[in-house]
């Protein structure tokens, strides 16, 4: 079914407080590296790895979710051979980005970076260029890969600023695409900010994060602005136990067999989003941030202990360390937080690497 965009961003921006003119804190001090200083004209420098094709094709994407089973934990195998083709393509550009990022910060010498950053440059350029990703021929599940994408793209060239202590610098090109992007996003999601919309849940969280991460990135606050509205709403769903002691997403703990998963899917962007409100001026209530913390004790027994929740159905499927890279952000303000504190320490700490917030982040939490 395709979904027009129903409000253009600059109408839904107009709505917004008159601090959204101001100017955006990164998440993520400069950290330059070792070679930073040393890297120059980047752009004059050769890239021998080309960026895929860009895709500016239709967003008519299925959800790799069977759409009878009301938990949406079964995986279809009703999805077309084109579908496929197309959702790899995009995750692979965008995977690809991250991985040139990676390339950057572990680079041992200053053309080994000097190569990273001018290939990081000719990715976003040659698909920035091409208008990629901007269809409005779009499903529920095109929408939500266009926001998956925009948080990987943002988030590593909001990393590689950090590393490169600002001296990447995306051009104009760039960013207008990524302007036009996150546009799209705040027209794809802001139906769902209704308070009568009942299924607000991790998508919508992600999409907070793609909107906020490109804000942080051009410097936008009233991206933040926006973003922070799904931070607060995502908080509020918190339902604590009835004994106090944890609170959980009905949202999330719905989906069946990947409730646990789906929770830490949740909380990755929900720690994020709170990490860019504490650095520009809207740091959470004291009841926020205990509603979050409490969802942390459930995310952390849902990992530890799952069959004594009795929220999550039994037999739990494993979650992926890498969906555990919430735990580094919220353990830096929280560190005596005993469950998340626990629940790294049994993954040896391994909880990085996630490519929709750009990769490896663990060298920026410095108290772990």
């Amino acid at each position: 079914m395709r979904i027009p965009v129903l409000i253009g961003s600059c109408l839904l921006l107009l709505n917004l407080p008159l601090q959204s003119a101001s100017a955006a804190n990164s998440i993520w001090a400069n950290q330059p590296t070792a070679f930073a200083s040393k890297i120059g004209n980047y752009r004059s420098a050769t890239c021998n790895t080309l960026p895929p094709k860009p895709y500016t094709g239709h967003l008519r994407l299925e959800s790799k979710y069977d759409q009878s089973d009301k938990s949406r934990s079964t995986l279809s195998h009703a999805r077309s051979d084109e579908n496929q083709r197309i959702s790899e393509h995009i995750q692979g550009y965008y995977v690809g980005l991250v991985r040139l990022g990676a390339n950057y910060h572990q680079a041992r010498t200053p053309e080994q970076a000097k190569e990273a950053l001018s290939c990081m440059d000719v990715w976003l350029e040659s698909w920035a260029r091409a208008g990629a990703l901007q269809s409005t021929d779009v499903t529920g599940t095109g929408q939500a890969m266009r926001k998956w994408a925009l948080a990987a793209i943002s988030s590593t060239i909001l990393k590689t600023q950090s590393t490169s202590g600002q001296r990447f610098k995306p051009s104009s090109i760039q960013r207008n695409w990524l302007d036009r992007l996150a546009g799209m996003v705040i027209s794809d999601y802001q139906p769902r900010l209704d308070p009568q919309f009942r299924n607000f849940n991790n998508h919508d969280y992600w999409a907070a994060w793609a909107v906020a991460s490109t804000g942080l990135v051009l410097n936008r606050d009233r991206y933040v602005t926006w973003s922070d509205q799904a931070l607060r709403r995502g908080i509020s769903q918190i339902v604590v136990s009835k004994r106090g002691d944890y609170g959980y997403l009905p949202q999330e703990t719905a989906r069946g067999s990947l409730g646990a998963d789906y929770t830490h899917y949740a909380m990755v962007p929900l720690v994020l989003l709170a990490e860019s409100a504490h650095r520009n001026g809207r740091t959470l209530k004291r009841e926020e941030r205990e509603r979050l913390e409490l969802l942390a004790n459930f995310a952390a027994r849902a990992v530890l202990e799952p069959h004594k929740l009795p929220e999550l159905a039994r037999g739990q499927s494993p979650v992926p360390q890498h969906k555990m890279a919430w735990l580094m952000p919220f353990l830096e303000h929280r560190p005596n937080h005993a469950l998340a504190r626990k629940l790294y320490e049994s993954q040896f700490g391994e909880v990085d690497h996630y490519s929709q917030i750009g990769g490896t982040i663990k060298f920026f939490y410095s108290k772990l």
